[in-house]
């Protein structure tokens, strides 16, 4: 146990994602000389995290595109680093999506389904639902999609009724959340402008954390409490018996990992006690949001057999003529749910991979890697992250939506070569070499993606709770923190910067 002396430091922030790194920078801009940065993890970047894989391949395993474009601040600041020098730093990805299902095929642009237009109609719906009037009762979405069935199944046709419901559910891939777990109120939303695809996050991260002095970086350090004293001082406690006295704190924990100081409990790894404890309004608000398990998947091919049609592939989860007949012959939406109080969500351990919907980035066409990135939703998530080292097991579940969407795309069956030494450069044909999964729902730092809305849950609650602080001197920045860029990178990069604003205001 370390017994050394405090240290004293004027500004402690404790985790190195981008809110806690653009912190450090900002501070150091405006002439902060004395500042330490406590991470838990033996790397930076948090949620932003890039990976090695087949051939030196990079990919981004936590977030991987710059958002909201049109108003971005982040991202504007990488635009005009790129046109000083040139490097490519993202692609614009945004592109017309291919549905698959699995028994019908490619449903996408089709002439006589028209999916995509009942999808806009459905957008339309949502809004009127909850803006025409503030006081409706949020419900989920799933339950949302079964009352506009019910009120135009008029103007549906039967094959409308079976594939639109499957095909709008892409919109959990957004938010990491079973449509029966998600909000109806929270699903959609507007988009500030188109989506670049980040090449790579890591030399965001690494640009940023070179323009403070690197020995404001210390890992491998877990914060175990963080205490106000009746004088100006705030004290932190570290796992290792290190102890900071400082006259400020910005915490970017996550919000998964800083609701563990609600708890009784201890122990759990990443729990921070707060002494006196969290302002009963931060409580509060903890009960009015949630956390989301957006994971990854990355299927690394030897090399591109198949076509480039579009950057973007949703699989539909599978649907029934069955259901058609309900939506048809009930008389109300509860005649309508008791007809599916059987069809509740699956134990993750149950499912298929046509189960639920999939959303897959085609590299090959945005990077021209030879590698799908697909994107998954909880509780899928929490069931493939908890195999992640079994990669023959997960392409054994994964195997059937892969051919198909090889069949859709003009090719052949995946071969299965990650056990083997033999090359296949020569093979017209799919050849697997390697699988990366994420990690974040086992990472006791992370325990799950970003914040993430259940019926009846308002995240203002938690966004001002959050900004005001727990005091003028122990603060709050992360995604979690901020209304605009809520559950994106570049929100907890303002967030970041806004808290180290604020103190640096009160030092001049």
């Amino acid at each position: 146990m370390n017994t050394a002396l405090p240290i004293k430091k004027t500004v402690v922030i404790i985790g190195a994602g981008i809110a806690g790194l653009k912190a450090a920078s900002t501070l150091h801009q405006n002439g902060v000389q004395d500042c330490i940065i406590l991470e838990a993890r033996n790397r930076i970047g948090g949620r932003l995290q890039t990976v090695t894989g087949y051939h030196g391949r990079k990919y981004d395993i936590g977030a991987s595109w710059h958002h909201d474009t049109l108003t971005n601040p982040l991202f504007l600041e990488e635009a005009q680093l790129n046109l000083n020098d040139g490097k490519p730093r993202f692609v614009f990805d945004d592109d017309n999506f291919i549905y698959i299902d699995e028994e019908r095929g490619r449903v996408d642009h089709d002439e006589e389904l028209l999916l995509e237009i009942v999808d806009n109609e459905m957008s339309k719906f949502a809004e009127l639902e909850f803006h025409q009037n503030l006081d409706v009762v949020d419900c989920s979405f799933f339950q949302l999609v079964m009352k506009y069935l019910l009120q135009r199944r008029q103007f549906l046709t039967n094959d409308q009724i079976r594939y639109f419901p499957q095909l709008c559910r892409y919109l959990e891939l957004w938010h990491g959340l079973d449509w029966k777990l998600l909000s109806a109120k929270d699903t959609y939303f507007g988009h500030q402008g188109r989506n670049a695809f980040a090449l790579n996050y890591d030399s965001v991260v690494q640009r940023i954390a070179r323009s403070f002095p690197q020995n404001w970086l210390r890992l491998g350090c877990e914060v175990k409490s963080i205490s106000r004293e009746a004088s100006r001082n705030v004290i932190v406690n570290c796992e290792d018996g290190s102890v900071y006295h400082t006259d400020y704190v910005i915490v970017s924990v996550p919000q998964s990992v800083l609701n563990l100081s609600v708890s009784p409990d201890q122990n759990l790894q990443g729990r921070i006690e707060f002494q006196p404890a969290l302002k009963p309004v931060i409580k509060e608000a903890f009960e009015k949001i949630h956390f989301g398990a957006l994971g990854k998947v990355i299927f690394e091919f030897e090399k591109c057999c198949w076509s480039k049609e579009s950057s973007k592939i949703a699989t539909l989860a599978n649907s029934t003529d069955e259901f058609v007949k309900m939506v048809r012959d009930a008389k109300d939406l509860d005649d309508l749910s008791s007809l599916l109080e059987g069809d509740v969500l699956n134990e993750h351990t149950n499912v298929t991979c046509w189960d639920q919907p999939l959303l897959f980035v085609n590299l090959s066409k945005s990077t021209g890697v030879a590698s799908f990135m697909l994107l998954m939703q909880a509780p899928l998530t929490n069931y493939i992250e908890s195999i992640r080292d079994d990669k023959e097991s997960i392409f054994e579940f994964f195997q059937p939506v892969l051919n198909k969407i090889m069949e859709c795309l003009n090719s052949q069956d995946v071969i299965n070569g990650m056990n083997s030494t033999e090359h296949h450069k020569n093979v017209n044909k799919p050849v697997l070499k390697n699988i990366i999964v994420s990690d974040w729902t086992r990472d006791p730092y992370s325990r799950g993606a970003y914040s993430a809305c259940f019926p009846g849950d308002d995240p203002v609650d938690m966004v001002v709770a959050m900004s005001s602080g727990q005091d003028s001197r122990i603060r709050f920045a992360g995604e979690h923190t901020i209304m605009d860029g809520a559950g994106c990178a570049y929100g907890a990069w303002e967030s970041g910067r806004r808290e180290a604003t604020y103190i640096s205001d009160l030092l001049q």
